[in-house]
């Protein structure tokens, strides 16, 4: 089977590729949804960090002071993205089986990852796909799922994790646009004529689920919820991701070179660029 669709990493990001040509990823679609929340999230962090720092920045100059302020959020959302993505790494090696000694566990993760396996117990989830990249080669966008799990309570189940501080409804249009996908890519360990063992990427048809779940992690517990990512959310997640690519995508400085680049804003205009044409 030829390969049509790829993950690829670079640095801190990744990319997706379906026949050669780049792609835009689900949760590159959903963020042109407006997010006004982070707009009191951002100055209430400020504020605070000006608090607790107030002696401090009394002491920089005035150029100092703004430039640190202006930093301050970052360190605080960085904190929370690199502990919920340990958080995560670890679910998903318990996801896969994986029996994790409690002394190779960082002590300030162990009630979150304890939590994570009640959890699992508690529903009798088999975990059968983990971090599972996908494509709808139809519509031409890609992302990675966390999770396909069955549980005999509720079938075949898409499964997303979240352990920020709220679950918010972007997930059903996340999980809708995952739902829907056709193609994805799994890892099998292939032996060589020599014995020698290697990981290689397989592509497959995404397994069809009877519904769509979250699991928010906290420290000691976890949530689990119901996510409504059917036909009609899934139809909304593709307005947007034509909104995307006829406007936003076309008007992004990024692809100003593009052949179907929008230029909407012409150079600043004179008078005597504009001879009249007329009178009254």
């Amino acid at each position: 089977m030829a390969t049509r669709f790829t993950r690829r990493n670079h640095g801190k990001g990744h990319s997706y590729t379906i026949d050669g040509a780049k792609v835009p990823g689900v949760t590159t679609i959903i963020g042109i949804l407006d997010k006004p929340a982070l707009l009191d999230w951002a100055a209430r962090e400020t504020a605070a960090y000006a608090d607790d720092h107030w002696a401090e920045l009394s002491t920089l100059r005035s150029a100092d002071r703004i430039e640190r302020l202006t930093k301050a959020r970052y360190a605080t959302n960085r904190r929370a993205v690199v502990q919920g993505n340990r958080v995560h790494a670890l679910g998903d090696r318990i996801s896969r089986g994986e029996q994790i000694p409690t002394n190779e566990i960082p002590a300030e993760l162990v009630s979150w990852v304890e939590a994570y396996a009640r959890f699992l117990d508690a529903w009798d989830l088999e975990v059968l796909h983990t971090e599972m990249p996908v494509a709808n080669t139809a519509y031409r966008y890609a992302g990675t799922l966390d999770a396909i799990a069955y549980s005999p309570r509720l079938g075949t189940i898409l499964l997303d994790l979240k352990t920020g501080k709220g679950v918010y409804d972007e997930v059903a249009l996340q999980l809708a646009a995952y739902r829907y996908c056709d193609l994805g890519i799994v890892q099998e360990q292939v032996t060589g004529p020599r014995g020698g063992v290697r990981t290689e990427d397989r592509q497959i048809p995404v397994p069809a689920v009877d519904e769509t779940w979250v699991a928010h992690l906290h420290e000691s517990s976890v949530e689990f919820r119901p996510v409504q990512g059917d036909a009609e959310t899934y139809d909304t997640f593709l307005f947007m991701a034509e909104v995307y690519d006829r406007w936003v995508r076309r008007t992004s400085w990024k692809n100003r070179d593009d052949e179907d680049a929008l230029r909407t804003i012409g150079a600043p205009a004179y008078p005597e660029d504009y001879p009249i044409k007329e009178t009254r």
